[in-house]
């Protein structure tokens, strides 16, 4: 498959930010799994970042064949990574899309492609969808994501920006 499966965190990231438009124009589709659809239905519709799924056709949720794996994962993962590790590994995806570095790191472990928000602002500037990548690390910053400065150090110098640039 060619998919494309994403946890939560990524895709309330850019909800937060108003740019849900943004990560659909770079990944085109996205795969869910239940778990997922759960813990975005069950996110407070009045904060920043509420996604309410039937407005969003590009991000299909698909359930897991095989539940077999979820007791392998759950103990260092919560539900929602569990499942999209799970289900990526069912359906042999292309990507995952996780930030939390214990999901990335067991998902790498088991030969997944792995990226992350940030990752995907990389990729928007790459392709030309966006200018700068520092002003979308800021506005998650506004709205609540925590990024180390040394992380945004080693983003901005691999993008070849400094802070403080234009959307």
């Amino acid at each position: 498959m060619n998919e494309i499966i994403s946890n939560a965190t990524p895709l309330i990231a850019f909800s937060r930010i108003n740019q849900l438009p943004l990560m659909r124009q770079i990944v085109k589709e996205l795969v869910i799994p239940e778990a997922v659809s759960e813990e975005i239905a069950a996110y407070p519709s009045t904060s920043a970042g509420a996604i309410v799924l039937a407005d969003e056709p590009w991000i299909q949720i698909r359930m897991l064949k095989s539940k077999s794996q979820l007791p392998l994962l759950l103990p260092v993962l919560d539900p929602g990574e569990a499942a999209v590790i799970a289900l990526a590994l069912e359906r042999q995806a292309k990507l995952v899309l996780i930030d939390e570095l214990t999901g990335r790191k067991v998902a790498k472990s088991l030969g997944l492609s792995v990226v992350g928000s940030v990752g995907l602002l990389i990729q928007a500037k790459r392709i030309g969808k966006i200018k700068a990548v520092e002003p979308f690390l800021s506005a998650m910053q506004q709205a609540g994501l925590y990024f180390s400065q040394r992380f945004i150090d080693d983003v901005l110098s691999q993008v070849n920006e400094s802070p403080r640039q234009s959307l």
